[in-house]
């Protein structure tokens, strides 16, 4: 049986914390036993798992070095007896790499799971110190994952990371559970005042600054003064709730803009979408995206990270070139751009044909099982043929100031 630990900064609603969940949730009981370690706190995402048998831990983290949590994530990681550390994007990567050598856990995995987008605009002695840590970290890791291949091409390029150490595994995702009846979504729609005839363009994610979603509001105006009845629905929080707010207000849209919050239901909120957006300044590989694929969205995407990939397009506002495409790609950062994209999908035909693909493209290479499948070769691969079976029982060496996590209660 071999253990793996998926450590996470926080475990909030997210798309690199459904990941996670979908992990934890899939793995080959027969063969794995997986475990949730949160450097900081859980935020509720482990109610995704669905089963009970994955502990979640919570280092509670403060703020800056804490060199404290790296010695508990080192004594969680040996009283579990991890045999795969799975670390999860910049925040995860250094503190994982120390104290794994120092719990002598067997392996570890890396996974970036988007663009290095954060610090850009830090000071230069500041990049240079995260570009050799990073270097020196992932050099250090047993395998290292990228969800997309852009995502490999900026570890190389960008963080100089060894291009041989880099694997890509692309995201998969199951159908999201909905009412397949679609009453369900009707309800949904009527709750928001939309109309039945209305066509509902509709987007998932946590409302920060690089999904851009004043964008996609700006650009519901401009389709408001084109006239036809077309209503937007963005559903998640975070902290740019207020900031959009405002430019709903600013816009006069509130009766065809409806920000619905964070929602367990996202199937029947796709469900109740006619076109899905993805107006994102920088990307991995989204799930949201995936996750719309898998429900038979057609798709207007910004040309950023994977998502002229998942569609099958060409960039510059340009229908998918792929005979199998299924939506618009267009310029990041532009209401006009991503209103005039939207207006492409608005008559049925087109929508009906790119959903039909998108269906077809999920199953055919973004399948759950895909990558489940594809992370457990990865996870046995690391483990030594002739590695000694673990006694049931060993005596836990306690690191000096450090405390015992215990699992949530769930």
């Amino acid at each position: 049986m071999i253990s793996v630990a998926y450590i996470v900064n926080s475990f909030c609603y997210g798309g690199l914390e459904r990941c996670v969940a979908r992990l934890g949730a899939g793995l080959d009981r027969g063969r794995f036993r997986p475990v949730v370690i949160c450097l900081t706190e859980s935020g509720g995402a482990e109610a995704w798992i669905g089963r009970d048998d994955v502990p979640v831990f919570e280092l509670r983290k403060r703020p800056g070095n804490d060199w404290r949590m790296v010695r508990r994530l080192a004594e969680v990681l040996k009283r579990e007896r991890v045999d795969v550390a799975h670390s999860h994007n910049w925040v995860t990567l250094v503190e994982t790499t120390l104290a794994r050598r120092w719990a002598g856990t067997p392996a570890h995995v890396h996974a970036q799971r988007g663009m290095f987008h954060h610090g850009q605009d830090a000071a230069r002695w500041k990049q240079a110190a995260r570009r050799m840590a990073t270097r020196w970290a992932c050099s250090r890791a047993d395998a290292v994952v990228a969800v997309a291949g852009s995502v490999r091409d900026d570890l190389i390029g960008t963080w100089g990371v060894a291009a041989d150490s880099i694997q890509v595994i692309p995201n998969g995702v199951e159908v999201p559970g909905h009412d397949a009846s679609g009453e369900a979504a009707r309800r949904l729609r009527a709750s928001q005042g939309i109309p039945a005839d209305a066509i509902v363009v509709g987007s998932v994610g946590r409302l920060v600054p690089v999904k851009d979603f004043p964008t996609l509001i700006r650009a519901a105006a401009q389709m408001e003064q084109g006239g036809g009845c077309v209503h937007v629905v963005i559903v998640g929080d975070g902290p740019e709730m207020p900031l959009l707010r405002e430019v709903v207000a600013e816009l006069r849209v509130g009766d065809r803009v409806h920000l619905v919050g964070e929602q367990s239901n996202v199937g029947d909120w796709l469900k109740a979408m006619d076109i899905y957006v993805n107006c994102s300044l920088s990307e991995g590989m989204s799930q949201s995206v995936l996750e719309a694929m898998a429900m038979g969205r057609p798709l207007v995407v910004t040309d950023v990270g994977e998502n002229g990939t998942l569609v099958g397009g060409e960039i510059g506002g340009a229908e998918s070139g792929d005979e199998d495409g299924c939506g618009v790609i267009v310029a990041a950062g532009r209401p006009d751009e991503l209103a005039r994209g939207i207006g492409r999908m608005l008559p049925s035909p087109a929508r009906m044909g790119h959903g039909q693909r998108a269906t077809a493209r999920h199953g055919s290479r973004y399948g759950l099982e895909t990558m489940l499948s594809a992370y457990e070769d990865l996870y046995e691969r690391l483990m030594p043929a002739n590695q000694p079976q673990r006694p049931k029982k060993e005596t836990v060496t306690s690191f000096p100031s450090a405390t015992q996590p215990e699992p949530l209660a769930r």
